[in-house]
């Protein structure tokens, strides 16, 4: 039996009242149906009310070596939880640059690709390049700054940005779209009670970020890491003793060897140091695995789930149908570590889970890290391995493969962990935990304020269906 295509019949004023959009999707969407809905609350307004709204002209932009030029993040990094800058442009190819720096207190709303994704505007996206591909939503008042975070997070007011999407295969929505969506607007003091919530989450996590930064800086001292004296020169030959490459498994690219990693190796030997393997329980890779995706209760998360700003999960798995799927849901208290991905990128990055991920169900692309207290405190393990001077380095060394690197757990259960000493050890994971626990305090506080926002967005639209 053939299925009976889905119809919908739409008025001629309602195409001409918009961008005379003649695709049948800009009317499928439950966005178009929400949008409808908040036009007829007597409380809303357009967002270009409360803030305003603009995007820096297109930028092409001509690459330099890192640090000769103006440090740049594309969209997608903008929303990780630490961010290294891959790019640096050529100033003098950067028209009207001071358009392309942000400030605090903005908002940046995803705007080409998937569109409808917020985040606020923390120290490290401060006096780089930010990407055109984010709309600038500078609220008007400041007492409206965490109300219109919290009120964008909703799933409501994705939907709404995704009804007024164009294009084929890479999606856009433009400044003039945002302007005109709906804001609901519910009591002075709910909106204000939802407003501070969402204001202080982002203050912690800002916190937060700042005791990790503390503690690299601690470990740094610690090993006498002055990246300042290392300043290896162009076109330098280095001479490599065979008996560093074999216990290497005969590895024989350069920068395995060579660079800020021969720098870094001298500081390791000069601390002393233990093997991965054996200051830990276990290093850990999952066998690859069919997924099923669908309407279940088990979270799907995968890296950048895991690496970005309290990201919420867009899948979900049917877990039993995985072969041994008990061994891929995540636990508080485990460290994961993106094994696949470029070495510019998220490939390398670690983190320790917290009960914010408990029972979500994990990728393979995760490698899991079971850490013993007992043997080297999982904080300072963490600051290592993170640490962008010291850590990341002698992590990332371990990739293999071309297009696609990779790692396997046997060459990070070989990674030299540096011996600084029990109190420096113990000061450097105080600082590390402090900062895993503030994040996830600042995650859930989000979390809840976004839960209230849509609660009064479902109570204002339920008014208006009941004809109220």
């Amino acid at each position: 039996m053939t299925a009976k295509p889905l119809t919908k019949s739409v008025r001629l004023s309602t195409i001409l009242g918009g961008d005379t959009r003649l695709e049948a999707s800009t009317y499928l969407r439950d966005g178009y149906g929400f949008v409808r809905l908040a036009n007829q609350c007597t409380n809303h307004v357009r967002l270009g009310d409360l803030a305003d709204i603009w995007q820096p002209s297109r930028l092409a932009g001509y690459t330099v070596p890192d640090g000769k030029g103006l440090p740049f993040l594309t969209a997608g990094q903008a929303f990780e939880d630490f961010p290294r800058v891959r790019k640096w442009l050529a100033a003098p190819f950067v028209p009207q640059v001071e358009s392309r720096y942000v400030k605090q207190d903005w908002l940046l709303l995803t705007c080409s690709g998937v569109v409808g994704n917020i985040t606020a505007v923390y120290p490290h996206h401060l006096s780089k390049v930010i990407t055109h591909d984010l709309l600038r939503i500078v609220p008007k008042g400041a007492n409206e700054y965490g109300w219109l975070y919290a009120y964008m997070r909703t799933d409501f007011f994705k939907q709404i940005a995704q009804a007024a999407q164009y294009g084929h295969m890479i999606k856009h929505i433009e400044v003039e779209h945002a302007i005109e969506f709906p804001v609901i607007m519910p009591e002075d003091a709910i909106r204000n009670e939802i407003s501070d919530k969402a204001a202080r989450a982002i203050h912690m996590r800002s916190q937060a970020w700042g005791l990790r930064d503390e503690a690299f800086n601690l470990l740094e001292k610690a090993m006498g890491a002055d990246m300042s004296a290392h300043q290896p020169v162009a076109g330098n030959q280095t001479i490599v003793n065979l008996s560093k490459v074999l216990p290497n498994r005969s590895r024989l690219d350069a920068d395995s060897y060579a660079g800020q990693i021969s720098f870094v190796d001298d500081l390791i030997e000069s601390a002393g140091w233990g093997y991965m393997e054996d200051l830990t329980a276990g290093v850990e890779e999952l066998p690859r695995f069919k997924r099923f995706y669908g309407d279940s209760d088990v979270p799907f998360v995968g890296t950048s789930e895991v690496f970005d700003v309290n990201a919420r999960p867009t899948k979900y798995v049917y877990a039993k149908l995985v072969k041994n799927w008990e061994r891929y849901i995540l636990h508080a208290g485990t460290m994961v570590m993106a094994c696949s991905g470029q070495k510019y990128g998220l490939l390398g990055r670690t983190q320790l889970l917290t009960t914010n991920h408990e029972g979500m169900f994990g990728s393979n692309h995760l490698l899991r890290i079971y850490p013993d207290a007992e043997k080297l405190l999982p904080g300072y393990l963490l600051a290592f391995l993170n640490d962008p001077v010291v850590g990341r380095p002698a992590v990332v060394r371990c990739a293999y493969g071309t297009s696609v690197p990779q790692f396997s757990p046997m060459d990070i259960k070989k990674i030299r962990i540096p011996r600084l000493g029990a109190a420096n050890e113990k000061a450097i994971a105080d600082l590390m935990d402090e900062s895993i626990g503030m994040s996830a305090a600042a995650d859930r506080l989000e979390n809840e304020a976004t839960k209230l926002a849509q609660e009064q967005i479902d109570t204002a639209i339920a008014e208006v269906s009941d004809g109220k």
